[in-house]
């Protein structure tokens, strides 16, 4: 199986490339802007492409020969990146269904769209919908996950430090807000096993464990480290009393 791997680089994409070099059956191209960011004896077990989802040539030059590709981008660092995301993902699905990609595997954020829904949590939900966009060409395995608890994780770290760094910590509501926590290594586990799955037509897989809100996660997270720590909801937070220093989002993509 010749597999395109895209966020290399990345929290999970550092990951997903170990699990797959592990496997033999597994020829890897490896999609990435800087090659020069891989290690270099990288380049003697995988076949390495430089290029961006902007650039359709450069795709195409990844995506040939290839049965499934992994899509792990979004433009965040852009202002503009709900429609960055969105002609991105459009590049993707249309260059994967030019080349012969048989499957695409996307990683996005668990949750359903309504008036509450993050700008962040959009973006994600509409790039499920671009890559889908095509089942009679090329079948899209959207996995959806919440929090992810591992080392190095953005969401898992603020938690961390804000549970390490502050005994009493004034809460605003959205600490009451549900998500479906799961472990960095059980995404792994559930990307890789994507791949090889019989299922011909689009796939929609939401994983995690029971719901927990956050306020529930801040103090597990305490009691794992033998910390005792104090939440005060507060009705109206200030800036000058949130320990995040926001007023009405936190520093999570909620649903």
């Amino acid at each position: 199986m010749r597999v395109l791997l895209t966020g290399a680089t990345g929290y999970i994409g550092r990951r997903l490339k170990r699990k797959l070099l592990e496997d033999e059956g597994v020829k890897l191209n490896l999609f990435v802007r800087n090659s020069a960011t891989l290690d270099k004896k990288l380049h003697d077990r995988v076949a390495v492409y430089e290029g961006d989802t902007f650039d359709e040539e450069s795709l195409k030059r990844a995506m040939r020969g290839v049965d499934t590709a992994y899509y792990l981008i979004h433009s965040l660092s852009s202002k503009d990146y709900k429609n960055k995301d969105r002609i991105s993902a459009q590049n993707f699905i249309d260059c994967a269904a030019e080349c012969g990609v048989k499957r695409v595997i996307y990683l996005g954020g668990l949750g359903v769209k309504n008036e509450n829904t993050s700008t962040h949590l959009l973006s994600r939900l509409e790039t499920g919908e671009v890559l889908s966009s095509r089942p009679d060409e090329v079948q899209t395995i959207w996995v959806r996950a919440g929090v992810i608890i591992g080392s190095g994780s953005t969401s898992f770290e603020i938690i961390r430090n804000l549970v390490e760094k502050l005994p009493v910590m004034t809460t605003p509501k959205w600490v009451d807000t549900k998500a479906q926590p799961i472990g960095v290594d059980d995404v792994i586990a559930y990307l890789d096993a994507a791949k090889d799955l019989r299922e011909r037509k689009n796939l929609i897989v939401d994983i995690g464990a029971e719901q927990l809100s956050y306020r529930q996660m801040m103090l597990g997270c305490a009691e794992v480290l033998g910390l005792k720590r104090v939440l005060l909801p507060v009705p109206m937070l200030s800036i000058n009393v949130s320990p995040t220093g926001s007023t009405s989002l936190p520093p999570f993509p909620l649903p």
